[in-house]
């Protein structure tokens, strides 16, 4: 049976895929579908990520030197994956520095795993988008090597890297990136801190688009939308890292002296 049409339509895909262009051929056989998968895994022809994950190989590579593409990895290991944080600011083209770890959100748990020097963690959907069924909120779909995946778009992006920091290499990358980012959708990014319903997170992007209200052109409006679900009391930009910093009255936040002058402490690494 020739499957070279399956195989440069998809290269990178999963057993149900497989599965389901077989059974539209007329191929029913559970067990054929497997012994299948190992003719053409045995013969270099195909490549095993991991369980229920493969990647064709191209003419002319082995199994060895073909290179997979890390974004189809994580953008197709589930049917709900979306590409998140740092991973989605380098897939929309603004990561400052290059990571070698890639994070996408997913309601399956999903253990933390390396393939080809590349690190991939599942994270769970934020809590208050499933009890509101919004987790596809500001998801968008890009096109890698003629596969579409999911990806958090650059205004969901920022809110989530602002309330998970670490996914995104710290407050230097977060910074830099989105330096270099000429117009957001203001609506959309209060839309969806709202949506989170965490006030310190909401804090935090009200304080980051008040010190960004040049380039993003925010107007006082949407502060004030933001500033109306501030907390109550006292927090930290950085919630495991209580030490120091100055109160920002207005979003009852303690940032950090180098956030504030933006005079960053090391260099930045490679990831």
């Amino acid at each position: 049976m020739k499957l070279e049409h399956f195989f440069a339509q998809y290269p990178v895909f999963t057993y149900k895929e497989f599965s389901d262009y077989l059974q539209s051929i007329g191929s029913n056989n559970k067990k054929s579908i497997w012994s299948l998968l190992n003719y053409h895994e045995n013969a270099g022809n195909i490549l095993r990520i991991r369980r229920g994950l493969y990647a064709m190989v191209p003419k002319n590579f082995s199994q060895t030197t073909h290179h997979v593409n890390p974004y189809l990895i994580a953008g197709r290991i589930t049917e709900d994956s979306v590409l998140s944080y740092h991973t989605a600011l380098d897939l929309h083209g603004f990561a400052h520095s290059v990571f070698y770890q890639f994070y996408f959100f997913t309601r399956k748990l999903i253990r933390p795993f390396t393939f080809q020097d590349s690190g991939f963690k599942a994270v769970k959907i934020p809590k208050s988008l499933l009890t509101k069924q919004e987790e596809n909120f500001a998801v968008v779909s890009v096109n890698r090597d003629g596969l579409n995946v999911k990806v958090t778009s650059l205004e969901r992006t920022l809110v989530d890297v602002l309330d998970c920091p670490e996914y995104a290499g710290g407050w230097e990358e977060i910074w830099a990136s989105f330096a270099t980012i000429p117009v957001l959708n203001l609506d959309q990014i209060i839309q969806y801190a709202l949506l989170l319903n965490n006030a310190t997170t909401i804090a935090k992007v009200g304080f980051f688009l008040e010190t960004h209200r040049e380039q993003f052109k925010v107007e006082e409006k949407y502060l004030k939308r933001l500033e109306e679900h501030k907390p109550l009391q006292k927090n930290y930009l950085e919630r495991n890292r209580r030490v120091g910093g100055k109160l920002i009255k207005r979003w009852n936040l303690i940032v950090p002296e180098i956030v504030i002058n933006q005079k960053w402490q090391e260099p930045n690494e490679i990831f």
